[in-house]
C-alpha cells in the first residue's frame, strides 16, 4: 500500500516530528511519500528509504482588506497551490490513501484533489481551528474520507465546528522515546528547569521567564531554567525580546537559551523539571510526552491534550494558561521537594510508556488505512 504524506506547515514543528514517528513505526507494507514546502534536513533526520518531495508554497501572505480579502487569500495562497501540487504527485505516485498532517483548513486543497482523483485521504487534525463563519464552513464541507483527532479536546474541538463525531478518530501522537529513562539527576549543584519547544509567544516562553523570576525573588528555592528551541523561519524578534526580559527581571544569570536541540532525549536527560506553558489550549503536546518518557515531571497549562494524559498531582501539576502566579508556584513546589519529583517522574515514565507507544498507536494509523482501502463505498 502507497500512502502520501502531505506536511502543509511552512515550517518545521512538532507537526513533522509526530508525523515521521509514526512513519518509522510503518509496516513494510507501507510505501510512504512525504511532501513538504520546507527543507527539514536541518531540524530532523528523514527515516530511510522514505521518498520526500518539496514544493514551493507558502510565499505570499498578506493582511487587511477584511474577511473577504482574507478569504479570498487563503483560497489563493494555501487552497488552489496544494490542490495543484497534491494532485500531481497523485498522478505522479498513485497512492492509495492521501493522509494529510497537520489542519483540516490548512489542508483543505489536499482533499479537495484526493476526492477528485477517487482516492480516499485522511486529514490529520493536530491544532485547534480558528473560530469563524469561514473555518465552519471549511468543516462542513470537508472533502476527507476520515479525520484523525490528536487528544479528546480536538475531537470535541471538530464536533464544535460541526464535523460528524462519526468520521473522527482519537488517535493520540507517536512517540518515540528513550529505551529506559536518563539517570535521575544527583540533586548535586543548582536545580534546572527546562522548556524545548518552537519559540513563539504562544509557547508561553516570557509566561515562565516572568514565573522564574517570581519564584527566585522569594528566594525559598534556586534553579536555572534552560530555554530551548529557536523560532519558525530564523526569526529572532521573540528570542530577542525573552532576552530582555529576563535582563529587566533580574535573572539574565539564571535563564539560558540552547537553542535548537536536534536530540531532544539529551537535552531532557539534563533537567529536573520541564515546563510546557502555552498561552492557549494546546493540541496534544509532544514536549510534555517527550519529558515523561524520560521520567521527568512536567508542569502544563490546562485546557488541551497535555490537561487529558498528565495526572495532577500523579505525574505532573496544572496550572491555568497565562497565570505566572500558578505558574511561579508550581515552580516552588517541585523545586522545593527531590521526594515529590523523584515520584512523579517514575509514574509518568510508567503511563507515558503506555498511552504514547507508537507500535500501538502506528497499527491503529494503519488499520484505518485498510478500512478506507478495503471500503470504497465510504470514498463518496
Amino acid at each position: 500500500m502507497r500512502v502520501l504524506y502531505v506536511e502543509s506547515p511552512i515550517g518545521f514543528g512538532g507537526s513533522l516530528t509526530g508525523l515521521l514517528h509514526l512513519i518509522r513505526e510503518l509496516p513494510p507494507e507501507i510505501e510512504p511519500i512525504l511532501v513538504t514546502s520546507f527543507d527539514p534536513a536541518p531540524y530532523i533526520e528523514l527515516p530511510e528509504g522514505l521518498v520526500h518531495r518539496r514544493v514551493a508554497i507558502g510565499g505570499r501572505r498578506g493582511s487587511g482588506g477584511g474577511p473577504l480579502a482574507g478569504a479570498w487569500r487563503y483560497f489563493r495562497d494555501d487552497v488552489r497551490p496544494w490542490r495543484r501540487a497534491v494532485d500531481e504527485l497523485i498522478g505522479e505516485f498513485a497512492p492509495d490513501v492521501v493522509h494529510a498532517n497537520n489542519a483540516l483548513s490548512a489542508n483543505w486543497g489536499a482533499g479537495q484533489a484526493a476526492r477528485r482523483r477517487g482516492v480516499p485521504s485522511i486529514s490529520h487534525q493536530k491544532g485547534f481551528e480558528y473560530s469563524g463563519r469561514l473555518t465552519r464552513w471549511l468543516v462542513r464541507q470537508s472533502s476527507f474520507t476520515r479525520h484523525i483527532a490528536t487528544s479528546g479536546a480536538i475531537a470535541e474541538h471538530l464536533v464544535e465546528l460541526g464535523l460528524p463525531r462519526e468520521r473522527i478518530s482519537t488517535i493520540y501522537e507517536p512517540v518515540i522515546g528513550p529505551v529506559e529513562a536518563p539517570p535521575t539527576r544527583s540533586g548535586n549543584g543548582r536545580l534546572v528547569v527546562g522548556m524545548h519547544s518552537i519559540l513563539g509567544p504562544w509557547k508561553g516562553q516570557h509566561v515562565v521567564i516572568e514565573a522564574a523570576a517570581d519564584a527566585l525573588r522569594r528566594g525559598r528555592t534556586d534553579f536555572e531554567l534552560v530555554v530551548a528551541g529557536t523560532s519558525p523561519a530564523g526569526e529572532t524578534e521573540y528570542l530577542d525580546e525573552l532576552q530582555r526580559l529576563a535582563a529587566r527581571l533580574g535573572i539574565a544569570d539564571r535563564v539560558r537559551f540552547a537553542g535548537h536541540q536536534r536530540d531532544v532525549y539529551q537535552f531532557l536527560a539534563r533537567i529536573d523539571v520541564a515546563v510546557h506553558a502555552s498561552v492557549g489550549p494546546e493540541p496534544f503536546g509532544r514536549v510534555a510526552a517527550e519529558a515523561m518518557l524520560c521520567g521527568v515531571p512536567t508542569i502544563v497549562t490546562t485546557g488541551g491534550g497535555p490537561e487529558e494524559y498528565v495526572r495532577h498531582g500523579e505525574t505532573g501539576l496544572h496550572v491555568p494558561c497565562n497565570d505566572v502566579a500558578a505558574m511561579s508556584a508550581a515552580l516552588e513546589r517541585l523545586a522545593a521537594s527531590p521526594e515529590l519529583r523523584r515520584r512523579m517522574g517514575a509514574a509518568a515514565r510508567e503511563y507515558a510508556v503506555a498511552a504514547f507507544d507508537p507500535r500501538r498507536l502506528t497499527t491503529k494509523v494503519v488499520d484505518l488505512y485498510h478500512a478506507l482501502v478495503e471500503a470504497p463505498s465510504e470514498r463518496e
